[in-house]
Order: C-alpha cells, then sequence, then structure tokens
C-alpha cells in the first residue's frame, strides 16, 4: 500500500490573513508578501498618517468646543433660517472618521511590524483621500 505525503503543509496563519484581508484585500495565502513595500505605497502611509493627524486634530477640535455649541447652532440658525442642533452630528462624524482612519493605522503599524507588504486597498485609498480632503 502507498502513502502519499503532502508535498508541503501551510500553517493556517489565520490573524495575517484578517490583518492582510482587512487592509489590503488580499485573503489568499499566496497573495500575500514579504518583498519591499513599493514608494507609491509608502506615499500612501504618509498620507494616512497626515490624514491620521488631521482628524486627530478635528476631533479634538470638535470635542473641546462644547462650550461653544450654542453659538454654532445660532450661526447655522442664521444661515439657513430653521433650528436644529448640528453639534452631535458633526461630532458623531468626526468620531466616526477618527475610528475609521485610527483602524487603518494601526493596521498598516502592523504590516510594518510582521514584514509584510504594503497594499493599501483602493477603497481604503479613496476613503482616507476624502477624509483628508474636507
Amino acid at each position: 500500500m502507498v502513502r502519499h505525503q503532502p508535498l508541503q503543509y501551510y500553517e493556517p496563519q489565520l490573524c495575517l490573513s484578517c490583518l492582510t484581508g482587512i487592509y489590503g484585500c488580499r485573503w489568499k495565502r499566496y497573495q500575500r508578501s514579504h518583498d519591499d513595500t513599493t514608494p507609491w505605497e509608502r506615499l500612501w502611509f504618509l498620507l494616512l498618517t497626515l490624514t491620521f493627524g488631521l482628524t486627530l486634530t478635528w476631533l479634538y477640535f470638535w470635542w473641546e468646543v462644547n462650550n461653544d455649541y450654542d453659538e454654532f447652532n445660532w450661526y447655522l440658525y442664521n444661515r439657513m433660517g430653521y433650528w436644529s442642533d448640528w453639534s452631535v452630528p458633526v461630532l458623531m462624524a468626526t468620531a466616526a472618521a477618527f475610528t475609521y482612519v485610527a483602524g487603518l493605522q494601526v493596521l498598516a503599524l502592523c504590516h510594518i511590524a510582521v514584514g509584510q507588504q504594503m497594499n493599501l486597498h483602493w477603497l481604503h485609498k479613496i476613503s482616507s483621500g476624502l477624509l483628508k480632503s474636507q
């Protein structure tokens, strides 16, 4: 009786699969790479870091301006003609944007720590670019 041995055995590496899958939509083992990160991806990491800093500053500004929420609402009331509390939606949108960018930043730093090639998914590139432009 002949027993066939597998040619190679790969460990599942679930954590690494989730890390590369969420950051760059590379869910398969063969899509991961230990090659050097390309200069364009380093530029995107720099843009992501800049976006992180800007959203952190914007969140801190809206968190500390809580005494002036009423002034902000009065300003908008005079411009639009109806009263609405706009401070809470602005603060929630800012917190959501910061959480999203902070999550991407943590994933990027984990990629650097484990030595994986950074390849940010195009959807994340568009959204971080849009957050920076606001």
